[in-house]
């Protein structure tokens, strides 16, 4: 229920902030209260204690596909940023851009994977719920006042491949070490465009 609440809430939030306080302010407000207001609180809350050191461990077990799929995935990303990122690149975006995706990729993978995994108990249903949420959470940001995603395909289509990506590594190994690596170095390639693109002069 929490999380469709945040989905809810996102439909106001997002349109509101970024057009009362501007496009970067608003965005950046909006990220604030979902990593400090929504997913760290709630991911200690609905996470068994006990559980997390396990949670983050990079072990994959049988599952050596791991990261190659992750290595696979961030070299694809690195290649289409290669083409899509403005020339020249302003370094502001670069170094904006790390940061923010090392505690968005951290603060999404530890509630969106680490507490639906926890939670699921080996339940298929509950993990797919959390992808199906963390998909929807996206739609918002495409009303964001004064910011392009590059369209609804590109930011809600993107989040449901990714996402569904990440679960399934979640729920191949009972972890989401790999997700948050992941994660982290995805959002840094695309944070460096959305920052550059809407934020660079």
């Amino acid at each position: 229920m929490a999380s469709v609440a945040l989905v809810a809430g996102m439909f106001v939030l997002v349109p509101t902030l970024t057009r009362w306080l501007g496009p970067a302010p608003g965005t950046l407000a909006v990220f604030a209260l979902y990593w400090f207001g929504f997913c760290l609180p709630l991911g200690f809350v609905f996470q068994r204690p006990g559980q997390r050191r396990g949670l983050l461990s990079l072990k994959v077990g049988e599952q050596r596909w791991v990261p190659w799929s992750v290595l696979a995935l961030v070299s694809l990303l690195a290649v289409a940023a290669w083409f899509e990122w403005p020339r020249p690149t302003p370094w502001a975006a670069i170094t904006w851009a790390l940061p923010l995706a090392v505690v968005n990729g951290f603060a999404e993978e530890f509630y969106w994977r680490g507490a639906f995994v926890t939670q699921a108990g080996g339940r298929r249903g509950l993990q797919v719920w959390g992808v199906v949420l963390f998909t929807a959470w996206h739609i918002p940001l495409v009303f964001a006042h004064g910011v392009s995603y590059h369209g609804p395909i590109v930011v809600v289509g993107g989040a449901a491949v990714v996402g569904a990506f990440w679960g399934l590594i979640a729920a191949r190994t009972g972890r989401i070490g790999w997700t948050v690596v992941s994660h982290i170095l995805t959002n840094a390639i695309v944070f460096v465009d959305l920052i550059a693109t809407n934020f660079g002069n």
